[in-house]
């Protein structure tokens, strides 16, 4: 009897665990829908495939709220078209908990169909459909704890200025006025970004964590920017133009004509207090800074690509780690070390920057205490030698390159072996030359 009875109160959970699970399953069809679903939680919500308009959510509050926690929202198959001028703050939100955010493609889109801005002064001077922000934010902003966000692609576009990079100022010290937008911005705990793609195309961050965001994750994701030829700023004369209101200058010294502008900021960062970054099997193209995360609490970086970048490519925090990854230094240094944070642990291979514009180094290796391995890839010897060049202490570096090291006269007790010669202006360095170079893939 007992046993019948434990048959019974078993099969009556289990029907009735299968009918909360079935009713758990909702199903929208507009983006009204799904921005109300979202506000509740344990569910598993599935937008209709299609294109949708932001416009569709009522003026003043575009916004898709996901505050409900424990929820999986699937968006595959989904196009959200996002007017520039249709409204002023992020339009995504997760400030629920555990949930899981699946698949979406998110276009800022101009009115007059424009992709690629070519009149940077055209653009600039129309406020209301072009050059048009959101404020500093960013299109998703994530503030709950333990999210994922995953196969979401977001094209970013509008903010004022675009196309001068950040000569005219990036907080409050600039010239003209900002309206910012970036792409991604981490406040909370423990999220992941995975399989997702930011094309930045506004003057902003791709991806950025703040307080009090911690142990954030950041893999197999994509973000580029794009590139300008400083040069380009002379051609704008219309009185209107901001190279033509600078006098041409910046801070009293005459626009560079041989330098390329990154147009946005960076493509991976960490601010202060904004915790510790995981990032793995990344790449960063034609951004300020690649892997930016030398303001970290902690940071790993792992099989990951920062190329064509205009301030650097990567930095860390101290005791900062980088393995299996890779740059470039064709716009900027392979990494500027800043703020010569020390202790750092880097393996990274030097891909070859024939076209390398500007008067930085391969490297500029501050701080002390590194351990520092830099491989080359396969083909024949580069002939623009440009030098990596160590101005601190202490550090173990083994070069394969062929590029030349110096150790500057601030340098001392570094060991330094190398396949590119090596020039040593400091004191108690210990240098050994490689006879054979290794190539490496990656």
């Amino acid at each position: 009897m007992n046993l019948s009875l434990f048959k019974i109160v078993f099969l009556l959970i289990w029907v009735f665990s299968i009918s909360l699970s079935a009713q758990s399953t909702i199903y929208v069809s507009s983006l009204v829908e799904l921005s109300e679903a979202v506000q509740k939680s344990n569910q598993n919500i599935i937008l209709k495939p299609g294109r949708y308009n932001l416009t569709e959510l009522p003026k003043g509050y575009r916004k898709i709220l996901c505050s409900g926690s424990n929820n999986t929202i699937d968006l595959s198959g989904v196009f959200v078209n996002a007017p520039v001028g249709s409204t002023k703050q992020s339009y995504i939100t997760i400030s629920g908990h555990q949930n899981t955010f699946r698949g979406g493609t998110f276009e800022d889109t101009y009115v007059n169909k424009l992709e690629e801005v070519t009149d940077f002064s055209a653009y600039n001077q129309e406020r209301t459909t072009l050059a048009y922000g959101l404020k500093g934010q960013a299109v998703l902003d994530i503030t709950g704890d333990d999210n994922t966000v995953i196969n979401t692609k977001l094209t970013v576009r509008g903010s004022f200025p675009y196309g001068y990079g950040s000569i005219y100022g990036i907080g409050r010290d600039n010239v003209f006025g900002l309206d910012k937008r970036c792409g991604i911005l981490i406040n909370g705990k423990r999220n992941t970004i995975d399989s997702c793609e930011v094309q930045q195309r506004a003057f902003g961050h791709g991806i950025y964590m703040q307080k009090p965001a911690d142990k954030s994750v950041i893999k197999n994701t994509l973000v580029e920017g794009r590139m300008r030829p400083s040069a380009d700023l002379y051609t704008e004369t219309n009185p209107k133009d901001l190279p033509v209101r600078s006098k041409y200058k910046i801070k009293g010294k005459p626009i560079p004509k041989d330098i390329m502008y990154p147009l946005s900021e960076d493509g991976i960062r960490v601010y202060t207090h904004g915790g510790s970054v995981t990032v793995e099997n990344c790449t960063v193209k034609k951004m300020r800074g690649g892997i930016r995360v030398y303001l970290a609490s902690s940071a790993t970086v792992i099989n990951s690509v920062a190329i064509d970048c205009g301030a650097t490519n990567f930095n860390l925090p101290k005791h900062g780690k980088i393995t299996k990854s890779s740059g470039n230094f064709t716009y900027g240094p392979l990494s500027d070390f800043r703020l010569s944070k020390s202790n750092q642990d880097i393996e990274l291979t030097i891909l070859p920057s024939p076209h390398a514009v500007g008067p930085h180094n391969v490297a500029d290796i501050l701080g002390s205490n590194h351990n520092i391995v830099f491989h080359r890839t396969k083909g024949p010897i580069d002939t623009d030698l440009r030098p990596i060049v160590v101005k601190d202490n202490n550090s173990t570096i083994r070069n394969e390159t062929e590029y030349p090291v110096i150790l500057e006269s601030s340098s001392s007790g570094n060991t330094v072996v190398s396949f590119g010669k090596v020039t040593d202006y400091g004191t108690n360095n210990k240098v050994t030359h490689i006879e054979k170079t290794k190539n490496r893939n990656k």
